[in-house]
């Protein structure tokens, strides 16, 4: 495991957090494959399931900042498409054969590493922002 759920991850609205929550949940389960020694298959659904609602969680954020024009907009969603670039590539990587499970985990690792970080820094203060603003 990664991450754990804590209540100081909490941004303070109810959307967000859950999706949160169950990013940290799809990056547990990254690492829970590669420690179980799954298969190639299942390894690569868990990353492309994590990619697939990032991307999703990151359009409901940039929604709500494009929505209440956040100043911080575009360095925030360049955070965003960074992020998914590299799983992208941790994946393509992993499927053609030049990385291994190891690898997938370090740097499936790194992103929940950069995804605390981001929760903790960047999406607070969106959130302080927004707060008040999202129904």
């Amino acid at each position: 495991m990664y991450l754990e759920w804590t209540p100081d991850l909490s941004v303070g609205i109810g959307e967000i957090d859950v999706q949160h929550r169950k990013m940290v949940r799809k990056l547990n389960d990254i690492a829970g494959a590669v420690e179980a020694d799954k298969g190639m298959e299942e390894i690569e659904e868990a990353i492309k399931y994590f990619e697939v609602y990032s991307d999703e969680h990151f359009k409901t954020e940039e929604g709500y900042m494009t929505l209440y024009m956040y100043p911080e907009y575009a360095d925030h969603k360049k955070n965003h498409d960074k992020i998914l670039a590299d799983m992208a590539e941790v994946r393509e990587n992993f499927s053609g054969g030049r990385s291994d499970k190891k690898d997938v985990y370090a740097a499936s690792k790194k992103v929940a590493d950069w995804f605390l970080i981001h929760m903790k820094t960047t999406d607070s203060r969106m959130a302080i922002f927004l707060r008040g603003k999202v129904k």
